[in-house]
């Protein structure tokens, strides 16, 4: 897995450079295998076992930075707009064996644009190998 240092700077206040935290992130347990300069970036390459699933994101990652770095978390706030009308107006969900799904959740997201991502967003996605 691939994790953007700029991306983690901007979750968690970093106090050790991209080669110095993959170090002491391979020492703790989270084995990083390279970094790479990636424009003026640097990409961590993970090699995640299946018990951390706490460890599949930048999120994930962040947390672990920031007690290396003796900092806080500094996660972005989450910006949602909740409607008056209720989810049961627009859809409806049957379980039909509430053993094997004993409870659903689901959220109706509205004013979704489709439109190409933003350059900032698009070279994020491709520093880490992803398609934006």
């Amino acid at each position: 897995m691939k994790i953007s240092y700029n991306w983690l700077g901007e979750l968690a206040t970093l106090t050790l450079d991209a080669k110095e935290l993959a170090e002491r992130l391979t020492m703790t347990g989270l084995a990083v295998e390279a970094v790479e300069r990636v424009g003026d970036d640097h990409v961590l390459d993970f090699d995640l076992t299946s018990n951390r699933p706490d460890a599949l994101s930048h999120l994930g990652i962040a947390r672990e930075a920031a007690l290396l770095c003796g900092t806080s978390l500094t996660p972005r706030e989450s910006m949602i707009n909740e409607a008056d009308e209720r989810a049961e107006s627009t859809a409806t969900v049957e379980i039909l064996d509430p053993d094997l799904c004993p409870r659903y959740a689901a959220r109706i997201v509205r004013g979704v644009t489709v439109a190409p991502s933003p350059k900032w967003l698009v070279d994020r996605l491709e520093s880490i190998g992803q398609r934006p």
